[in-house]
């Protein structure tokens, strides 16, 4: 009797080297890496086809074997979106060895945990950033290698990189159940973790989004999202190595440059969450007339834009297809989406993708709920193939997140959602962003789609405050727009939302700490 369990695995011993291998012989003349070493211009544009890039990334396994890049041992990556970057994360799992990508502008306290978490074997940094990566690693004395490349572009690999001298030696090669990186988790509320992800959560993550979002070997995923976050390694790059198709590079994301680098690139799809999304149509709001995004087709998205934000986006980018989709970095990617001959209702995420095995939604006393009712949305998978592994040096953590299920496990993902009659699934929060105020549970996430919606501020974030006689009150966080008053503020409130829509506290920001991908570090609000 066939054994569906093992065969639903589609990784199949496959690696991201081993398919960029395939498509250099089969599309060795198409390109794979377009790159716009400057966002607001076209200039220097440059390409690089999928012959060249896997002979690159051959010579570089090489230079990184004779490094000590092997046995699992970890490389901190520091540079920003390039082409080099992208053939590091490519070349140092495919040695056997673990990369673990870090926000280029991190500063020394994040550098010096990176390299503490891992005890890395080798360091890459890039010239900006070096003078503090070296200080962090003369902090906490870990014996480690620091390159500086003093090229990051197409021709990178071309040139001997400084501390990484060329070898002849063969390298190793990875087996698909090592693991092959490290991925933090956001850590808007609290601190991040690191996700450990082996090669089978690599091909996993690619194959389910490409199968399910109906990507073509002719797309260019564009890479403007930062590459240390997952939305840029899994979402956008690791979908090219199984269709072939192509990544779109640009150093990092610029909402007035968003839709001129689209244009440039020839890129035809995208991931964003929403708070850069809303940027760049702000941005183009702004600067006013038409929007020419050039051949993109396709914007997947996170979390959600108010109702306002999408009659506009509706009205100045009537050519974009937009799919609303959810995923953690610990669920390897998509899970819940639409279908590509689905219309976004914006409300609604989709129903759950083909190649996930359950999900269910279960309730305060362990029991699943019924359609309508709120519950935590639980996956199951198997570790290290459709879920993580685990957490790194985290036992425990693991253990509270992955509940065991014979070979199998449940991912707890701490998100609240609701399950429609017609099997699609709306998100209502994060099970600690629920605020009990005066014994009613309001959603931080929803009420700052509300809020956004008022003309009178740029951008709303909402966080709880204790209180002795409600439990908890809410605070508004708000960036004044243009005749911004807060008694104004509150009138608006009180006619669009009615008094549960009124927020307690009013305080205002000049400009919000974020994430790598843009989301509001809600911790450090204040």
């Amino acid at each position: 009797m066939t054994d569906f369990h093992d065969d639903s695995d589609v990784s199949t011993g496959r690696t991201l080297w081993s398919l960029a291998t395939g498509w250099a012989a089969r599309r060795g003349d198409e390109d794979v890496l377009v790159s716009l070493p400057q966002s607001g211009t076209p200039e220097g544009m440059r390409s690089m086809p999928w012959a060249r890039f896997v002979d690159d990334v051959a010579q570089l396994r090489r230079a990184l074997a004779a490094a000590g890049v092997a046995d699992q041992r970890t490389v901190v990556l520091a540079l920003p979106n390039s082409p080099l970057a992208v053939a590091i994360w490519l070349a140092v799992p495919a040695n056997g060895a673990v990369i673990q990508v870090v926000d280029p502008d991190g500063g020394i306290l994040a550098f010096e945990r990176a390299v503490a978490a891992t005890r890395p074997v080798l360091v890459v940094a890039a010239r900006e950033n070096a003078a503090t990566m070296r200080e962090a690693i003369s902090r906490i004395q870990v014996p480690t290698r620091l390159v500086v490349p003093t090229e990051l572009g197409v021709d990178a690999l071309r040139h001997e990189i400084d501390g990484l001298p060329p070898s002849s030696a063969a390298a190793p090669d990875a087996t698909p159940d090592l693991v092959a990186g490290l991925l933090p988790t956001s850590g808007t509320s609290g601190a991040p973790k690191l996700v450990k992800l082996t090669h089978r959560n690599y091909v996993m993550a690619a194959e389910r989004l490409a199968r399910n979002t109906g990507f073509l070997t002719s797309d260019r995923h564009y890479l403007c999202s930062p590459f240390f976050h997952t939305n840029g390694q899994l979402y956008l790059c690791a979908p090219a190595f199984v269709t072939g198709g192509s990544v779109a590079i640009v150093p990092r994301f610029s909402a007035s440059g968003y839709f001129d680098a689209a244009r440039w690139t020839g890129a035809t799809v995208s991931s964003m969450v929403a708070p850069p999304m809303r940027m760049a149509l702000h941005r183009a709001l702004e600067r006013g007339g038409a929007v020419d995004p050039g051949g993109l087709r396709l914007v997947q998205y996170g979390m959600n834009l108010s109702e306002n934000d999408w009659r506009a986006w509706d009205a100045l980018l009537p050519g974009i297809d937009t799919r609303q989709i959810y995923g953690q970095t610990e669920s390897v990617t998509g899970v819940l989406g639409g279908a590509p001959w689905e219309a976004d209702d914006r409300r609604t995420i989709g129903r759950p993708f083909v190649g996930v095995e359950r999900v269910r939604l279960v309730g305060d006393s362990g029991a699943e709920v019924p359609d309508g009712e709120p519950g935590e949305l639980w996956i199951q998978g198997t570790p290290g193939r459709s879920l993580m592994l685990g957490y790194d040096n985290a036992p425990e953590a693991t253990a509270e997140t992955l509940v065991a299920d014979g070979d199998r496990a449940w991912l707890r993902t701490g998100d609240l959602m609701v399950r429609h009659p017609d099997g699609r699934f709306e998100f209502r929060g994060r099970r600690m962003h629920i605020i009990r105020r005066g014994g009613e549970n309001l959603s931080t996430y929803g009420l700052e789609l509300d809020l956004q919606s008022c003309p009178l501020v740029g951008d709303v974030a909402v966080s709880a405050q204790e209180d002795d006689t409600l439990d908890a009150i809410v605070v508004a966080h708000v960036i004044p727009a243009e005749g911004y008053d807060e008694a104004a503020f509150r009138a608006w409130c009180v006619e669009n939302l009615g008094k549960r829509g009124v927020p307690d506290v009013v305080r205002v920001h000049e400009s919000f700490p974020r994430t790598g991908s843009g989301r509001v570090i809600v911790r450090e609000l204040g």
